[in-house]
């Protein structure tokens, strides 16, 4: 049985709405740390994860869509500041990553490197609110490289974030 990628993104996204609220549960919060009573109406990363998989439908779907990878990343970012994600990447494919963090004020800014640590050239893609940020990239050849993800300081305060990315 083929399942189509949308139908899996639809499932996925359901799975980690409802396994979130059992999963806080268990853990005690996210990454071992007590919830904080300020920290209630802040979304968990499960939560960041799926603005960036509503993002990514469209994406997802079509001629020749992309294909979703279970991976992602997340964590937590302060403004003005940058994170490295490492990468393998494949020569002939081509990657579609998205970033999220909750505050719609928020500005998101993703680049890629390359092992030299050189400036990959992407196309950089924007959904019409700062949260959200995309980016396409056909690498040259196969080998390592890495996200660059930032926060501009167009807000104050650190924000949870999340990366999610397909391939074809």
């Amino acid at each position: 049985m083929k399942v189509r990628p949308i139908t899996l993104l639809v499932f996925l996204s359901l799975a980690g709405v409802l396994m979130a609220p059992l999963c806080a549960q268990q853990s005690g919060g996210t990454a071992g740390q007590q919830a904080l009573p300020d920290d209630a109406d802040r979304p968990v990363p499960s939560e960041v994860k799926l603005i960036a998989q509503r993002a990514a439908m469209s994406a997802l779907t079509g001629e020749n869509p992309f294909v979703l990878r279970e991976s992602s990343w997340s964590g937590e970012i302060a403004p003005g500041k940058a994170r490295l994600l490492q990468l393998q990447l494949f020569k002939r494919n081509e990657y579609h990553f998205w970033m999220a963090v909750p505050d719609r004020k928020a500005s998101v800014n993703l680049n890629i490197y390359d092992g030299k640590g050189q400036l990959v050239g992407t196309e950089n893609i924007s959904y019409g609110a700062g949260n959200v940020g995309g980016l396409i990239v056909t690498p040259r050849e196969t080998g390592v490289y890495y996200l660059r993800i930032s926060l501009q300081t167009t807000i104050e305060s650190p924000q949870k974030w999340s990366v999610i990315y397909a391939w074809r």
